[in-house]
């Protein structure tokens, strides 16, 4: 689960734990694979928000890769056990070109971003700007 620019900077492989004991998932912290057999996997399996970093010698054995969709909730998963849900956005907006999104999810959260401003703006908001708004939509 280790990115490119983490391999840039360090040599071990950073890991998340996967098992096929369905019975002892968490639904609040793990995430059952829906695409287990894609990623090579024998059995449906699970991923528990458990990182280890280990070096790369180690490996044994790779199965497979996860498919986006999965990929995306074990990003969910992580991130709800780490506590960053409240950071992701400042995330996106920093580092993500929102044009290389599918439209659907670009839609869906401009839709959330404006009934969030607008919210703000019934509720006296100051620094809500909703000319600077209407302005971008009247493109």
């Amino acid at each position: 689960m280790s990115s490119d620019i983490y391999h840039t900077r360090r040599s071990e492989l950073l890991l998340a734990y996967v098992s096929s004991r369905i019975s002892q998932v968490d639904p609040a912290i793990d995430y059952v694979l829906t695409d287990w057999e894609d990623a090579g996997l024998l059995k449906p399996s699970y991923v528990r928000p458990k990182v280890a970093a280990i070096e790369p010698t180690l490996i044994v054995h790779c199965v497979g890769a996860l498919s986006n969709r999965d990929l995306l909730e074990v990003d969910s998963c992580l991130r709800r056990a780490l506590g960053l849900i409240e950071t992701a956005l400042d995330d996106v907006l920093a580092e993500m070109d929102l044009t290389t999104q599918p439209v659907a999810t670009v839609q869906a959260l401009a839709e959330k971003s404006v009934a969030a401003t607008v919210a703000y703006a019934s509720a006296g908001k100051s620094r809500v700007d909703l000319d600077r708004l209407r302005k971008l939509l009247s493109g």
